[in-house]
């Protein structure tokens, strides 16, 4: 709990945690003397009757004073509460979005190969539906410093009027709350389940309705739904188990807390000498105290019950960081102007069998090199390699005769473009996707970057580069989409362009404004062509072959690049 309160107090700011404070402490204060201003109202109307009061309630001021007094205290602390929820509001947003900007830039700061072997739907059903919930757990934190400074307001004007009364009833407040402790330990155990379940349910959504048209191809519409219904039928099952704990508990505390005041009303009243004027303002504290030792339970138990959330996102914090990339100007790192070396370069990452076994080749500056192979022999974990993803486990890569290590990784990147098999265009404007990349590329940079890509298209389309693209692109055809994609690689002017199957899921026509491209490209810029056979490969100075993670042949060289 410390950690968790840590955690809150480093994202909210130790300033804004005392103005909280403070506010707090004023609306519980004014509503303690609320109760005390009772005393010596009901004296001036009962006279004492017959009962002496202690010496500093014996005040008396007139009515008219007395109503002020009150009038103000109130007005005190309607102002307080005011303030301090606005203040719990910020506090709350402040741990929310540090939170989230936490997370996110430990996973865009870490390693590729530690994002490629997480579960990515549950980073995003944390960043979506956890971080939400632990911003519930920070107003629950600030409604528990609320309930337990308003006990304790309560308690002390208690003790100014009956210290015999006060400490009874502290003493049994402080037994009800104790007795409770098992339903706070099951709030935890329900809570962190219940953080599992919606990353479960999210992770199946996700992949549900990406695969939509293989569903409704196969006709498993009704599968889908009677899977997607058993998992929220288990996340409901935890939640009803929270709630039928938390109302278990509220009903103890209530049966348990009426029963002590009205013990205690009994015996101050059989045991008599207690003056009106003393009588029921404590009774009025009691019955105020009451609620508030409810609302203390369940407000503990929430707590308890939302505090995973924290904990969820501060271990993605702490292992993103572990994995953290580190990173080097790009002044470090010389231009590629002549050779790009791979020296018996294996890889396994912890797989039974190594993905690639003393890869040795040299790429020249300016070549196009085609890398072919069957599925799984290694050809995108290469690709990873030379773009820069990633270190080999063994062995290494040599950019104009400086070895890559972890340090230039970031550095190298920057000088590398990669154009994916599915196209990846972002919601907005086909200049808003182009300019992702090259955020101060100029109009005329735009327009030879999008011929050189074939894309002159754009310009006859009734908004021209200002078109949406649609969601994930899905307004423009496939070969559309890519031949923007390729538009956005060589607006970075990079050293190096890798392309993965681009024309894997195109038509022919596509699939030759590609290679015309290409063809237009050779000698501008190095390229390393991952694909199977077609026009592609056929344009390639070189083809190197992955067969089970080796280099296995590599056709003549034709000027340009050769196998060691």
């Amino acid at each position: 709990m410390r950690s968790d309160l840590h955690m809150i107090a480093r994202h909210a700011g130790t300033a804004r945690l005392a103005g909280l404070l403070s506010l707090t402490l004023a609306v519980a204060a004014t509503e303690g003397l609320g109760f005390v201003l009772l005393v010596p109202l009901l004296e001036n109307f009962t006279q004492g009757a017959g009962v002496a009061l202690p010496g500093w309630l014996r005040w008396s001021p007139n009515l008219e004073d007395i109503l002020i007094l009150f009038v103000l205290l109130v007005m005190l602390r309607s102002l307080a509460e005011l303030a301090r929820g606005l203040v719990a509001q910020t506090v709350r947003a402040r741990v929310v979005d540090g939170l989230r900007h936490q997370v996110l830039a430990g996973l865009l700061q870490a390693r590729w190969s530690a994002l490629s072997a997480m579960r990515q739907g549950e980073n995003r059903a944390l960043i979506i539906t956890t971080i939400d919930r632990a911003g519930f757990a920070v107003d629950l934190a600030a409604d528990l410093l609320r309930v337990t400074l308003s006990l304790t307001a309560l308690a002390f004007a208690a003790l100014l009027i009956s210290p015999a009364f006060a400490l009874a009833g502290a003493a049994a407040g402080l037994i009800l709350f104790a007795l409770h402790a098992r339903f706070r330990q099951r709030a935890l155990t329900l809570g962190s389940q219940l953080t599992e379940r919606y990353a479960r349910i999210h992770v199946r959504l996700e992949e549900a309705l990406d695969a939509l048209r293989l569903i409704k191809s196969v006709n498993r519409e009704e599968r889908t739904l009677a899977e997607l219904a058993d998992s929220f039928t288990s996340m409901r099952r935890v939640e009803r188990d929270y709630v039928r704990d938390s109302g278990i508990a509220r009903a103890a505390v209530q049966i348990l807390a009426a029963l002590l005041l009205a013990l205690f009303v009994w015996l101050a009243l059989g045991a008599g000498g207690i003056a009106l004027a003393l009588m029921l303002p404590l009774v009025a504290l009691g019955l105020r105290a009451v609620p508030l030792l409810v609302a203390l339970q369940q407000t503990a138990q929430r707590w308890n019950h939302e505090r995973p959330t924290l904990a969820a996102a501060s271990d993605l914090i702490a292992l993103a960081r572990t994995k953290r990339e580190h990173t080097m100007e790009r002044s470090a790192l010389p231009p590629f102007s002549r050779t790009l070396v791979l020296e018996k370069v294996s890889f396994d990452h912890g797989s039974e069998r190594p993905i690639l076994r003393e890869v040795s080749c040299t790429i020249l500056a300016g070549s196009l090199v085609a890398l072919t192979g069957a599925s799984g022999s290694g050809k995108s974990t290469l690709a990873d390699i030379i773009g820069g993803l990633i270190l080999p486990d063994e062995g290494r890569m040599l950019i104009d005769g400086a070895p890559i290590a972890e340090q230039s990784l970031a550095a190298w990147r920057r000088r590398v473009s990669y154009v994916h098999q599915d196209a990846i265009l972002f919601s907005g404007s086909i200049r808003e996707n182009l300019l992702w990349a090259a955020p101060d590329a100029s109009d005329g940079e735009i327009a030879e970057a999008l011929s050189r890509a074939h894309a002159e298209f754009v310009h006859g389309l009734p908004l021209g580069l200002d078109t949406p693209t649609g969601d994930s692109g899905r307004r423009l055809s496939g070969g559309e989409r890519q031949r923007i994609a390729l538009a956005r690689a060589l607006l970075r002017k990079p050293d190096l362009l890798i392309l993965d199957e681009p024309t894997s899921a195109l038509d022919s026509g596509s699939e030759a404004e590609i290679a015309r491209a290409l063809a237009e490209l050779k000698g501008s810029t190095t390229i390393l062509l991952i694909a199977h056979r077609g026009q592609l490969v056929d344009l390639a100075d070189i083809r190197l072959e992955l067969e089970e993670g080796r280099l296995v042949t590599g056709e003549p060289p034709r000027n340009s690049a050769a196998i060691q």
